[in-house]
Formats: C-alpha cells, structure tokens, sequence
C-alpha cells in the first residue's frame, strides 16, 4: 500500500508538473542594486518580449522548454544577452545591467508596423519616451509644445490649431497607435492636439516622406503610442495632481488638473485605464496683458478617457482592446481686441463671445488588435481593426453673414469618421549569414469628411474615401549591412455628391458676392505605386552611416477646393494628388558617453499644395513643382557625472518652381517653412531622487518677402523675428510611492509673438506669447 500511494503521489506530481506552463519570473536592477524600470525583456527563439515595471519586475510565460537567448535591453544601459534554460513551472532570472549611454541601438521603435531598432532603420528617427514626456509636461500645455523639441518640427503656436507646425516643411500624418487623426480630405490643423499627454507611453518621429500608413504623409509620421500594462500587481494605483497658473498678473491665471490610473495584471489578462479633467486659466503675456482668446488655450475644459486590455490566450495567440477618448472646449469670458500687425498686439477684453464654445467636441478612438504567432512557418500574423470618430467646432465669425437667411455671422465645423482594418503578415527568413524578414499585407480605409457650419447650412459636401493599399517591405541583414525596400500600391476612391457652395455677403449688403453654385457631384480616382529603399551600415559605433530614398501619396485638400469651387463639375475641378519623393543621407555616432546623429535631406514633387491668398481673401492651392530641402544635427553627453547636456540644431528651406521651367526662384512662405531651431537642455541628477534640467530653444530669423504698395504682407509672407525661452523643470522623490515636481515656463519671462502671429501677416493672428508660467504637481503610487 506504501508503495502504491508513493507511486500515485509520483504520477500525480509528473502529469501536474507535465501540464504546468513555464513561468520566467525576475527582477532588473542596476550596479547599485537600484529597479531599472521599462527594461525590454525578449526570447530571441520565441520572439516574445515583456516590459519591466516600475520596480523592475517582469515576467514571461511559455509552454516550450528548453534553452533560449534572453535579451535585455534599457536606454542608458548596455544590453545584456544570457543563454537560460527554461524548465516547466517557475523559473528565476534576475539580472543586473551596466550603465551606458551608448544606447542608440537600443531604442525599439513600433511605427514601420514591426519591432525594430533604431540600428535596423536607414532614416531619421526621432523618439520620446516616457521620461522625456513625463519631463517636458512639467513645462509643456500640449502634445503641440512636447513635438517642437523634435530636430524637423516647427514650434508650436500655443493655440488649437497646428498650422504652420509642419515636420521638414510638409504635412505629417498624425496617428494614435497606428489610427489616423489627421483629416486629409479637408485639412482642419486640430490633428496634433487630439490626445491628453498622460495617456502617451512614447512618441515616435519617422522622417521623410513615407506611404507606410497612406494617404498624407509628405513630411513623416508621428505615432502617439499609448501606455501598455507594466504593473505585475493586481491593481496598482498612480494619482497626478497639478496645479498652474501665470507669474505675470497671476490673478485669474489658476488652473488645475487631476489624472487618475490603474493597471494591473491577472494572470493572462492584464490592463490599464486613465481619466484626466483639466482646466486651464486665463493666459496673459510676459506685460501680464490677457491673450486673445482666439483659438487659444487658455479657459479651456479638457476631458480624457483611456483604457487598454490585453489577453493572452497561448504561447501563440493574444487580443488586445483600447479606447481614447479626447475633448477640449474653449469657454472664455473674453472677446479679441483686433489689434494692429507690426504695431500692437490682439488682446482679450471682458465680454460675452457670440456662438457655442470652440474646440474639440469629441475624438473616439478604438482599436481591436489580434496577433497569431506562428500562423504558418515562420510567419506571424497581425490584425487591427479601428475607428476614429471626431468633430471640432471653430470660431465665431461675420463671414458668415447671410441677411436673407438671418444670420449675422456662423461658425464651422470639421467631422470626420474612419473605418479601418490592416492585415499584416511578417515572415522571418535566413540563408547563411543573411537573415531578415518580409512584411506585407493590405491595408482598407473608409474616411467620410464634411464641414457644415453649426447652424445647419453645409459648406464642404460629405466627401467620401475608399483607400484599398496592398503593401510589402523587405528588410535584409547581411554582416554589417542592413538593406531595405518596399512597395506600396495605392488604390483611392473618392465619392463626392451634387452640392450647393455656400452663398457669402460682406456684412451689411444685402448682395452675394460668391457662391450660390450647384455643382455635380462624381467619383474622382487615384492611383499610384510608391517605393522606398535604404541602405545602412553599422560596422563602426563610432559612424553609422545610411543613405535612402522615400515617397508619398497625398490628396490635395480636396475639401478646401470643393468649397469654393465654380466649375459645375467635379471632373473639372484641379485636385490630383501630390507624390513626394525624400532623398535623404545621414548617421549616428557613439564614443564614450557621446551620441551624435546628423541628416541631410532633399524632398521634391512635381505638384505643390502650398496655400496662396487672393485678392478677395480665399484661398487656392498652388500646383507648381516644389523642392524642400535642409539638414539636422543632435548631440547627447555627459559632461561630468550625473550632469548630462544636448543639443540639436534644424534647418528647413523651401522653394518653388512658379514658371516651370526648374528654376526653383520663389521662396515658399513660414506658413510651410519654419526659421532655423535650436533644442538645448542641461541636466543633473542627484541620489536618483532629484533631477533638474534647464532647456532653451532659439527660433531665428526668416524674412524672405516684400510687402505691396501699401506695406501689407500677404498670409504666410510676414517677416519673424527670432526669440529665445527658456524652461526648468525640477522632481524631487520624496519617497518609493511619492514624486513632488515644478515646473518653469518661460522662465526669463521673453516677450515676444508665436510664429503664426509673425508670418500670418493678419492683425486677428497678431497675438503674443505667454509670459512665465509655473506648473506644480504630486504624483503618488500604491
């Protein structure tokens, strides 16, 4: 009986022990035995990967055994690769990591659709992580400010809209985990500022025209890449309150924002979810004068809502769920004071404002991603499947006067809603010493987009889009080189129906003086095969080379055309789409604690989509050829211990061929082409509890025009003048769960104009910058 009990206790611990799946459980420290958070934990074999979390922890879950490649990977840290045998049930692997700043190779980047470094990519890539966000929040009223910091992007205009904000002189495509924000067929400029910044784990900056994720896309791509699931906990809780305000005329300048998360992780199943509710103040200039209002920032109501779910069914299967959801609503208590361009500024002065609140009504995104691993030899599997649902409503204005209908003025509105789905395959190949994957696929998108104006009467048709794009991307690695290529074939319908334009008075005559014109709809259809190759050679960490070609498929605003449209037909209406081709050639370089990178870039197409104002105040899109060109260089060092500075410096210049005949002789105006941009910062940090990091940007000089007769400039031609900000941002870890921050704006309290306000030429747009502002907040885990 004995040994029949000791044979049944034996079976029943091997087929328990048989049936367990294999647990790898472990802890990421540094030398000093501190937790290294966001480490990259991935089995090369398996190529499955984990994130650790704050306290360093991780943990993998498997069904094979048996002996794998561990790579650990961290900015700022030498990677670590360890050869460990994976047993059935619980395995421990603690590691401990090198400081390093050696680590451009390290960065992984998600936006070309698959996990790569930044080593694997022949093109400028700029990446935020989480601590370059959490960082420059201190001092930063939106996604907008957080971008100008990027070598390519132009300044922000601290308003809602992002005009003028362009990424090497050409439209970027804005998305939130791989969705698409920006509204293409009838250019809005809200794309930028459609997410709370607490909710974004990393942004990622692909340079150069790209046709990656389709239509729009002639200066690059940023990806807001939300936060995952980190915590191992059940539940973890991280509260954030802050409170800001003005230094210069403080009254009324409080504003406050609160931020709540959760996450956690059950077994297989492991989540994440976060609201914000931000109110801002009144912002007021460096005299302590009130800004106008006009698509300001300031008394404005931000509402956020964020959620991501992930399942991991087997070694071989997981779904992951998210939602985003955005509001900002301006509820100002001041009207614009027009002012005088060149002479003084627009103002807000107490008063009742006519029209509903402007600002983004809503922004819905979600998206159901499913990944089969393995789905034949070799090959992986991946499925998204999005919508993005939005509108925003713009300022009150007379333009809108119609005395027949009753109208003294109106406001318009921008909705926009897209359906999508992307099959992805990425097959993994190797022959001898070249290896490399392949990935292709299809990607299908509905984008419907109208602009009525608030009071029922429609001014841009509800246009819409079908986009039908097979695509492949082939990546070989070969020693030191790394080679890739890749084709995308672009198949666009556009629907637009029969439609009225807008009938437009000058206030107080009673006679139209445009619109009022029926026009027949139809179906205008877009073709186009683009192509990308790139070569980039790593032997040296010291030079880095790499060299490539790029293009992109854009439709013109089509909807800015439509409206104002006085052909009959659409089929007469001048709109065929921009192809843009990037040449670019660039490097990275490591030494000691020193990274350097540098590009140089040329982008030309044959047809323009560059803004021109004309003599009754509308505007056409230019169609001549243009030709963008400029280079960027950015360096990181440690000076001394524990002191760190960097530094980048961007130059973009534009111009267009206005008589066809490649001469290239007309410079392009600021609305497009940004003066030259210096990003410096100095930091310190003590004990791994306090860090300080004063930053200064310089915008220079660009004055390309003459005015007229009059001495008026024409929109996007005025003359700016440089400035110089400076920023402080200071975090002091009181202790393991609580984090007291400040933050300086302006903190020499520079009195000057945004850009816009300078080369928009227009004495509504001639609005100054803030003056010094301070952002204190409290964050707490547990």
């Amino acid at each position: 009986m004995r040994s029949f009990l000791i044979l049944c206790l034996s079976c029943f611990t091997f087929i328990s022990t048989y049936g367990q799946e294999a647990k790898i459980i472990g802890k990421v420290v540094d030398e000093n035995d501190r937790a290294i958070p966001f480490v990259s934990v991935t089995i090369a074999e398996l190529n499955k990967g984990v994130a650790s979390d704050m306290e360093g922890n991780y943990e993998l879950q498997t069904k094979k055994t048996g002996e794998y490649t561990f790579h650990f990977s961290a900015i700022g840290f030498k990677k670590q690769i360890k050869k460990f045998r994976i047993d059935k049930g619980q395995n421990i692997l603690n590691i401990s990591l090198e400081k390093s700043l050696e680590g451009l190779d390290q960065v992984v980047i998600t936006s070309n659709r698959t996990r790569e470094t930044l080593d694997e990519v022949p093109s400028s890539v700029s990446v935020l992580t989480s601590k370059d966000i959490e960082n420059l929040t201190q001092t930063s009223n939106s996604v907008a400010d957080i971008l100008s910091t990027v070598p390519g992007i132009a300044l922000s205009n601290n308003q809602t809209s992002s005009n003028g904000q362009t990424l090497r002189g050409r439209n970027m495509l804005i998305l939130v985990d791989g969705i698409p924000q920006s509204t293409p067929l009838r250019k809005g400029g809200r794309d930028i500022n459609s997410i709370d910044p607490s909710t974004i784990e990393r942004i990622e900056v692909i340079k150069g025209a790209t046709a990656i994720y389709g239509n729009g896309a002639d200066g690059g791509i940023v990806n807001y890449i939300t936060k995952k699931p980190t915590s191992l906990k059940k539940i973890e809780s991280t509260t954030s309150i802050n409170a800001e305000g003005g230094l210069k005329g403080f009254n009324n300048t409080v504003g406050s924002k609160i931020t709540q998360t959760f996450s956690g992780n059950l077994d297989k199943f492991s989540y994440v979810a976060s609201g914000s509710v931000k109110q801002t103040g009144v912002y007021k200039d460096a005299n302590g004068e009130v800004i106008s209002p006009f698509y300001g920032l300031g008394e404005t109501s931000q509402y956020s809502l964020f959620g991501k779910a992930n399942y991991t069914i087997n070694d071989q299967h997981s779904i992951q769920l998210s939602y985003n959801y955005f509001s900002s609503n301006q509820d100002s208590k001041y009207l614009a004071q027009v002012g005088i361009y060149r002479e003084n500024p627009t103002i807000g002065v107490l008063g009742e404002d006519a029209g509903v609140d402007q600002g983004t009504r809503y922004n819905h995104n979600v998206q159901l991603t499913y990944n089969f691993n393995e789905i034949y030899k070799n090959t992986d599997f991946k499925l998204n499947l999005y919508m993005q649902d939005f509108k925003t409503i713009y300022g009150y204005t007379d333009s809108f006067y119609n005395p027949d209908l009753g109208f003294d003025g109106g406001q318009s509105t921008i909705s926009s809603t897209k359906k999508g789905a992307r099959f992805n395959f990425n097959t993994y190949y190797s022959f001898g010493a070249i290896n490399g994957e392949i990935l292709y696929g299809l990607d299908a998108l509905n984008d419907v987009t109208s602009q009525d104006l608030v009071d029922g009467r429609p001014w841009v048709p509800k246009i819409d889009m079908n986009n039908l794009a097979p695509y492949a991307q082939l990546k070989t690695m070969y020693k030191n080189f790394v080679f890739k290529g890749g084709i995308r074939f672009e198949n666009i319908k556009i629907d637009i129906p029969n439609y009225t334009t807008l009938t437009r008075y000058n206030v107080g005559e009673t006679q139209p003086n445009s619109g009022g014109v029926a026009i027949n709809g139809g179906e205008k259809d877009y073709n186009a095969t683009t192509f990308n190759l790139g070569l980039r050679y790593n032997k040296w960490g010291i030079f880095k080379p790499f060299v490539s070609f790029s293009q992109s498929f854009s439709v013109a605003d089509i909807g800015r055309v439509l409206r104002s449209a006085t052909a009959n037909t659409v089929s007469q209406i001048n709109s065929e789409a921009v192809i843009a081709n990037n040449y670019e050639a660039g490097f990275n370089s490591s030494f000691g604690k020193t990274n350097l990178s540098g590009s140089y870039y040329i982008s030309t197409s044959d047809l323009g989509s560059t803004y021109r104002e004309t003599e009754s105040g509308a505007f056409e899109i230019l169609r001549q050829p243009e030709k963008v060109y400029g280079f960027e260089i950015a360096l990181t060092t440690e000076i001394i211990k524990n002191v760190g500075f960097g530094t980048s410096f961007s130059y973009t210049e534009g111009k267009i061929d206005a008589n066809n005949d490649n001469s290239y002789n007309t410079y392009m105006g600021s609305d497009r082409i940004s003066p030259i941009k210096t990003v410096s910062f100095i930091s310190y940090t003590w004990n791994n509890r306090f860090n300080a990091r004063l930053s200064h940007i310089y915008s220079g000089n660009r004055d390309k025009f003459e005015a007229n007769e009059n001495g008026d400039y024409t929109y996007g031609k005025g003359p700016v003048e440089s400035f110089n900000i400076f920023n402080l941002t200071t975090s002091y870890q009181l202790s393991k769960s609580t984090k007291l921050s400040l933050g300086i704006k302006n903190l020499f309290n520079e009195d000057y104009y945004n850009l816009i306000s300078q080369w928009a030429a227009r004495d509504s747009n001639y609005i100054k910058a803030n003056g010094t502002q301070f952002n204190l907040g409290l964050t707490v885990k547990i």
